[in-house]
């Protein structure tokens, strides 16, 4: 299940940079980034990590919140949901997830919180502030209609791992 979750996560974060934002290369002050930076997230997006499919549905943006809709599919089918919002905060935009089960059954916990760290116009970066599973992933521009996504992983153990994938908006 830990590696579903991370795989989500992925998507998740992965999406928030799949087009060029409108910023000059240099890093922004995450602080100033606002959820209408990532309004190009809007619409359907499909990927893969390793054998498994990935999907992500985003809705417009309002002013302050954006709620997408993820999920992971293998030759078994659906294996997981999750729902999150990207919404401005006093400290810029914060990526709130939560994990569910293809029936609805939401995993325990409080879910996953991630930070808007960097922002430039090829590079985006999501960092976890209060725990390492995920510890950070970074988003990096291809195209217009293409990313990929770099999550960095430390288990309870210290165990450091990786996850990659690769995006292409759906038509």
């Amino acid at each position: 299940m830990k590696f579903v979750k991370s795989v989500l996560l992925l998507f998740v974060v992965s999406l928030a940079f799949a087009q060029p934002l409108p910023h000059d290369g240099s890093p922004a002050p995450a602080k100033n980034a606002k959820v209408s930076d990532l309004a190009f997230l809007s619409g359907r997006w499909t990927g893969s990590v390793d054998d498994a499919k990935i999907e992500q549905v985003c809705s417009a943006t309002d002013p302050d919140v954006m709620l997408c809709m993820f999920r992971l599919m293998t030759s078994n089918g659906t294996e997981m949901l999750e729902l999150y919002t990207l919404r401005n905060t006093a400290d810029g935009v914060t990526e709130r997830i939560r994990f569910f089960s293809p029936d609805l059954k939401e995993e325990p916990g409080e879910g996953v919180t991630m930070r808007l760290t960097t922002l430039t116009s090829d590079k985006a970066v999501f960092e976890n502030p209060n725990g390492t599973y995920p510890k950070r992933a970074t988003l990096t521009h291809k195209s217009g209609d293409e990313f990929s996504s770099h999550i960095e992983l430390v288990d309870a153990q210290g165990k450091e791992s990786t996850i990659d994938a690769h995006w292409q908006r759906a038509q």
